[in-house]
Formats: C-alpha cells, sequence, structure tokens
C-alpha cells in the first residue's frame, strides 16, 4: 500500500501544480469573481503579519489552484479497536505518520474497507487544505477560501496553521507538529484579526466565541479518550469492554450532535491534533508572548528530546523547552 500512497500523493500533487496561478494574476484577472479576489488579497496582508512576527513564506502560498470539489484530500487513520493505539506508516525520507492523506475518495475507501477488515477502528473526513511540511512551495486551494461569513476567521486560521507546518516540522512526531500548528494558528490568527480589524470587533468577537465553544467541544473528547484509556487497562472483559465503549462513543456523538460515531481512530486523530495547548501557552508566555524567541526555542528541538517516534504525550517536551527561550526585557 505504501508505493500506491506515494504514487498517488505524487500523481495528486503535479494535478495541483498543474493548474497552479500566481496569485497575483489572480487578483488582477478581471473574470475572477469578487469574493476570491477579496480574500487572496487578505492571504497577502495575513503573510506579511506572519513574516512580521517571525514566519518566513518558505516560498508558500504565492500561488492559487482552483479545486472542483470540496475538499483537496481524504484523511484516514485507523487504530486497534481496544486501545488506545494507532496505525503507523512509515516513509523513506519523509518518515512515520499516523494518518494518510488520499486525493481519491474512491482509493480513501477501498483502503479503509481493508483495514475495517483487519478489525480496526477508522476514521476518514474531508480535509481543506495540507501542507508539505517545506518539502514543496505550497499553494492557496479554493477549498481554503470558506464560503461563509467566516472566510476572513478562516483563512487566517488555516493559513497561519499551514505555514506553521513549513517552518516547523519535527521528523516522526506528527502529535508535536499538528499540535503546535493548531496552538500557533489559533493564537496568532486572534492576533491578527485584533490587529486587522480592532479587538473590539465583530470578527474577533465571532473568533473568540468559535474558539470558546471549540474548546468545549474539545474538552468532551478529551473525556471521552481519558474514560476510554481507563476501560482498556481494566479487568473487564472483551465483551464488557466492548458494551462500555459502545456507551461511551454512542454518548459522546449524542451529546455534540455528531453525524458520525466516534471510535478509537477519530479520538486518536483529535488527540494529534489538540495536545499540550496549556504547556504551549505557558512557553509563549514565558517568551513575552513574542513570536520569534518562541519559534527559536521551538527549532532547537531535537529527535532526542522526545525518546521515541510518535510520541503522544508531548507535555513534558513542551515544558523542557522553558529554559530555551528567553523573553526580551
Amino acid at each position: 500500500m505504501q508505493t500506491r500512497y506515494v504514487i498517488q500523493a505524487g500523481l495528486g500533487q503535479a494535478e495541483l501544480w498543474s493548474v497552479a496561478r500566481s496569485i497575483d494574476d489572480v487578483i488582477a484577472d478581471p473574470e475572477t469573481d469578487e469574493r476570491t479576489r477579496v480574500l487572496l488579497q487578505e492571504s497577502q496582508v495575513i503573510m506579511d503579519f506572519a513574516k512580521k512576527n517571525g514566519y518566513s513564506s518558505m516560498g508558500n502560498y504565492e500561488q492559487f489552484v482552483e479545486i472542483d470539489r470540496g475538499q483537496v484530500v481524504w484523511f484516514l487513520a485507523a487504530a486497534k479497536p481496544l486501545a488506545l493505539e494507532a496505525e503507523i506508516w512509515n516513509f523513506p525520507l519523509v518518515g512515520s505518520f499516523p494518518y494518510l492523506g488520499w486525493f481519491d475518495r474512491k482509493e480513501a475507501l477501498q483502503i479503509r474497507a481493508r483495514l475495517k477488515k483487519r478489525g480496526l477502528d477508522t476514521y476518514m473526513r474531508p480535509v481543506h487544505a495540507y501542507s508539505t511540511g517545506g518539502w514543496l512551495d505550497d499553494p492557496i486551494l479554493s477549498t481554503m477560501l470558506s464560503p461563509e461569513d467566516d472566510a476572513f476567521r478562516y483563512l487566517s486560521n488555516i493559513l497561519l496553521h499551514e505555514l506553521t507546518h513549513a517552518n516547523l516540522f519535527v521528523e516522526d512526531q506528527a502529535t508535536f507538529n499538528e499540535s503546535i500548528a493548531s496552538f500557533v494558528g489559533d493564537t496568532m490568527a486572534d492576533e491578527y484579526l485584533a490587529w486587522r480589524f480592532g479587538s473590539e470587533s465583530e470578527e474577533v468577537t465571532l473568533y473568540r466565541e468559535e474558539q470558546a465553544e471549540s474548546k468545549l467541544r474539545g474538552e468532551r473528547f478529551v473525556a471521552a479518550y481519558n474514560a476510554l484509556a481507563k476501560l482498556y487497562e481494566s479487568a473487564k472483559t472483551k465483551s464488557e469492554k466492548l458494551a462500555e465503549k459502545e456507551r461511551i462513543t454512542s454518548s459522546l456523538q449524542h451529546e455534540l450532535h455528531l453525524s458520525w460515531t466516534p471510535n478509537n481512530a477519530s479520538l486518536l486523530g483529535f488527540k494529534v491534533y489538540n495536545t499540550g495547548r496549556e504547556e504551549f501557552e505557558k512557553l509563549y508566555q514565558s517568551c513575552g508572548r513574542r513570536w520569534a524567541p518562541f519559534f527559536a526555542a521551538v527549532k532547537s528541538l531535537r529527535a532526542k528530546d522526545f525518546g521515541q517516534e510518535q510520541l503522544e504525550e508531548i507535555d513534558p517536551v513542551i515544558d523542557g523547552l522553558g529554559p530555551r527561550c528567553t523573553a526580551p526585557g
């Protein structure tokens, strides 16, 4: 499967490049719709803001790709049915990952079926943006431009999240990579919106309300994750564990009005993107809420700091960065 995955990833990337256009050209094109033009202009303001706060564009987001579908790739993850242990895929040069991104939905469904046949929990969802982690120059995708009233908020968050991957990437550490991108995207987007529209603006108010709601939902996912972890470590029988798992996940689905039933794979997927938030915030505070020293501290990390591949409990690693950050006087 790994060979097929690499081939489809290469073909998918090549397809994006084949239709990529300079953002300046798209903005200047009289046939570009006004909404796209405004959002692409805004993307350049966001990028300038990121650069002023210590980021490099790394050649990213200078081009635009119009996609004729609602997502760019399909996220696929799998896990053991009675253990919070993710399926890990390994690839030459780029390392290991606890998830895959498929350009073709049909192929993703086929792989999911194979994983299910092995008795694994699976989780599949559409993805509107992704990063090549600094390996290639990533374009802005039409799927990154929300058609809703949250367009500025969504674009600033997703662009800063993905730009983090291009600037900060630790091989074989998906939880760290995704969680720091989530923290920076959420936090810097708040700062950007306050700078761009004013701290008392409706954009900032709505963004913070959305973040607060997301936090509450996240706390419920964490509670379910912890309950399952305790269950799997208990002396209950397999049938008892499966029955209790069903109760916990069904309750989570009902409480959050989810259209899908959570399982080990989806809960692990949540954890990959949402670990160490308090520790990252503490580090940012110790850096004087300045991004340059924060990024410098993070970039000092080495593989030995993690102790193992795909470390899930990254809190101690982040705590260890405190002394490496010298807050400005």
